[in-house]
C-alpha cells in the first residue's frame, strides 16, 4: 500500500506521462490533421510506449475530449463567474475581456491556435459556440423557438472573430480586438457595414 509521498509521486508520474502525450498531440497537430494522426504516432512522439497511453486513454477520441474538455471547462467558468455580477451588456464585454486573457496565455494560445485550424478538431469551435449558447440562456429570458437562432448567431460569430484573430499573424493587438468584439455584439451587422472606422 502506497504512503501519502508515494502517492503524489504516482500522481506525479501520471501527470508526466499524460502531458508528454498530450504535447505529442500538439506537437504532431502542426503538420498532421488530426483524422490522420494514429495512435503510434502519438506514442513515437511522446516516447512511452502504448500501453503507458493506453493507461490513460481509451484511444485517440479520449485524449482529444480530455484535452477539449479541460479549455470548456474553463471557458465556462470564466462565462459564469462574469455573467453571474454583472449585466447582461457589462457581462458580454467583460467575458470577451477574460476570454481574450486567457486565450493569450502562451499555453492556452498555442492549444487553441493549434486545435482551431484545419489540422485540428473541427467539432471544437462548436463546443465552445454551445458553451457560449448555454451561458446566454442562463442570463436572458430568451425561451422560444427563435431564441436558438439569436444564440448560435451570436456565440458563432465571436467564436468566428476569435478563430481569425488567433489565426491571424498580423493580428490587431488584444484591446483593438476587444473593441471590435464588443462592436459586433452591441452593432447590428448593417451598422458594422456602415461603419468600418
Amino acid at each position: 500500500m502506497l504512503d501519502k509521498e508515494g502517492l503524489l509521486m504516482e500522481h506525479a508520474k501520471i501527470r508526466h506521462s499524460k502531458n508528454k502525450i498530450r504535447n505529442a498531440l500538439l506537437t504532431i497537430l502542426k503538420e498532421k490533421s488530426i483524422d490522420k494522426i494514429t495512435v503510434s504516432d502519438l506514442t513515437k512522439t511522446a516516447m512511452v510506449n502504448r500501453s503507458t497511453f493506453y493507461s490513460h486513454y481509451a484511444d485517440k477520441a479520449d485524449l482529444i475530449e480530455d484535452l477539449e474538455g479541460y479549455f470548456i471547462n474553463e471557458i465556462e467558468t470564466i462565462l459564469n463567474t462574469t455573467f453571474k455580477n454583472n449585466s447582461i451588456e457589462n457581462g458580454v464585454v467583460m467575458s470577451i475581456q477574460q476570454l481574450i486573457v486567457f486565450a493569450l496565455e502562451p499555453v492556452n494560445f498555442n492549444f487553441l491556435k493549434i486545435m482551431l485550424s484545419e489540422n485540428g478538431d473541427p467539432n471544437f469551435a462548436n463546443k465552445i459556440t454551445q458553451s457560449i449558447s448555454n451561458q446566454i440562456s442562463l442570463v436572458t429570458v430568451l425561451d422560444n423557438h427563435l431564441s436558438t437562432y439569436i444564440k448560435r448567431f451570436v456565440s458563432r460569430g465571436l467564436i468566428e472573430l476569435v478563430i481569425i484573430w488567433i489565426g491571424d499573424d498580423d493580428r490587431p493587438d488584444p484591446q483593438e480586438f476587444i473593441e471590435l468584439v464588443k462592436k459586433t455584439q452591441l452593432l447590428s451587422p448593417v451598422q458594422l457595414i456602415l461603419n468600418q472606422n
